[in-house]
């Protein structure tokens, strides 16, 4: 998932936000009585570098002259985001009071321990959410990932961006090697393209392909491998389809072990020390052209791709959902929420913030930045921007897409261990042998925790 943004894309924005602009939120007559009830109150926010922090920093000032309200800003890195979230929500006084949230472990522990505050309250309140917000604009399944425990319970978060997980390709090296993409119809074809590519460019220190090795987030973006040989059998949101109804791992399952042998295979395909590439490290290679092809990545990269300023690539990458396999075709999203501490002393303030930062007219400005919209009109009128070719690459994407959210008591250790498992097959060895000891592992980690 894309998270800690170092790489910012710097855009020239044709749109300007004016104080009138965003008092159209809520309208002229209703502005005073919604937006300047909390004047006087200081909001601190704090977020993660991000492509969505650069487009919204700029504007905050106008968020002040419209509302009274002074805004704290803090931005950290990923390398110490997560943790200062869990420290500051654990205490009974933050030192934050609005931050962004992902639906994962960080998220669930939230909700578990009663740190986080539900919304629906405020959303359907019309004295602090003028109805021109239209919380319905946004699409049900990125909302849906935001509740907790299940997709019926209450909101603890508003979504920011939406980043489903694709396949990014060098159009000017499959073009050199006469290679169609059009005709790469399957997983296998793309693999044999892939040694095709190599073959070809290895003395040009490009490598066949590039995916994550072992940073902490991969197996995020592991379960899109999976799912796409999982086929159409159900499994248990939460636990993806590593857990039965009775906590069962199932890590031996076929589909299963072909994903991660997959992830294995491209792992050894990748650049020298590609086993320990964080996203950062493969978006670098990429956007600099070391590499044919980018695998299982968030949609969001093209941002980056396609940006001068970072890419050396631009106007040479195609897009396409990730190639179907002898037993399935899908793959998984993940997505940003903007959400309130449980025990700010100004969650109306906060409130405020987070639906003027999430509004159909912010989301004009900060999806241009992220590629990922979230609501159908910004996805309507943003298309242009975004290009055709990207667009249905992530319109099929969604559509045959699932959450991919994985959160219980010790899911953080099953995650660190499918990393182990995922570079011990990369470096040689029995993937059935890896695959039955994290089955073991894993039994042992759910019997700690209480699961069974």
């Amino acid at each position: 998932m894309f998270r800690n943004r170092r790489f910012l894309k710097p855009l020239v924005l044709v749109i300007s936000l004016s104080l009138v602009l965003v008092l159209s939120i809520a309208g002229a007559n209703s502005a005073s009585s919604i937006w300047q009830q909390c004047k006087g109150k200081t909001v601190r926010v704090l977020l993660d570098a991000h492509p969505w922090q650069q487009a919204i920093e700029k504007h905050l000032d106008e968020f002040t002259k419209l509302t009274g309200i002074r805004v704290e800003l803090t931005v950290l890195g990923e390398d110490t985001y997560w943790d200062r979230v869990t420290l500051g929500l654990s205490s009974p006084n933050p030192p934050f009071d609005v931050f962004k949230l992902s639906p994962n472990q960080t998220g669930f522990t939230g909700y578990q321990n009663n740190w986080i505050a539900p919304l629906d309250g405020f959303i359907n309140n019309k004295k602090y959410t003028d109805p021109a917000y239209n919380f319905k604009d946004f699409y049900s399944y990125i909302v849906e990932g935001f509740r907790f425990p299940d997709t019926k319970g209450k909101l603890y978060a508003v979504p920011l961006t939406i980043e489903t997980y694709m396949l990014f390709y060098r159009k000017d090296l499959l073009a050199e090697q006469n290679i169609d993409q059009a005709n790469l119809k399957t997983m296998d074809d793309w693999i044999k393209a892939l040694d095709k590519l190599q073959a070809a460019y290895a003395k040009d220190g490009i490598a066949p392909a590039v995916i994550r090795g072992q940073d902490p987030t991969m197996p995020d973006e592991l379960l899109a491998a999976v799912y796409n040989y999982w086929g159409k059998r159900p499994f248990l949101p939460q636990r993806m389809f590593y857990f039965d109804k009775d906590w069962n791992p199932r890590f031996t399952d076929p589909a299963i072990v072909n994903g991660f042998k997959l992830w294995a295979k491209l792992l050894s395909m990748g650049p020298k020390g590609s086993t320990s590439f964080t996203w950062y490290d493969c978006v670098h290679h990429f956007a600099s052209g070391k590499a044919a092809t980018f695998w299982f990545d968030a949609s969001v990269f093209a941002g980056i791709f396609e940006d001068p300023k970072q890419s050396k690539v631009v106007g040479k990458v195609g897009y396409a959902p990730v190639p179907p396999t002898a037993t399935g075709h899908g793959t998984t999203h993940w997505g940003w929420g903007l959400s309130i501490a449980q025990n700010s002393p100004v969650k109306d303030a906060a409130w405020l913030f987070v639906q003027w930062a999430t509004s159909p007219q912010m989301e004009k400005l900060t999806a241009p930045m992220t590629y990922g919209p979230v609501r159908r009109s910004s996805w309507k009128s943003l298309r242009k921007t975004f290009g055709s070719d990207f667009c249905q690459a992530v319109d099929t994407s969604l559509a045959m897409s699932v959450p991919g959210y994985m959160y219980f008591p010790g899911a953080r250790e099953v995650a660190d261990r499918i990393i182990d498992a995922v570079i011990r097959i990369s470096q040689g060895e029995d993937a059935n042998q890896v695959m039955n000891w994290l089955d073991s592992t894993a039994k042992d980690i759910v019997k700690r925790n209480g699961l069974r």
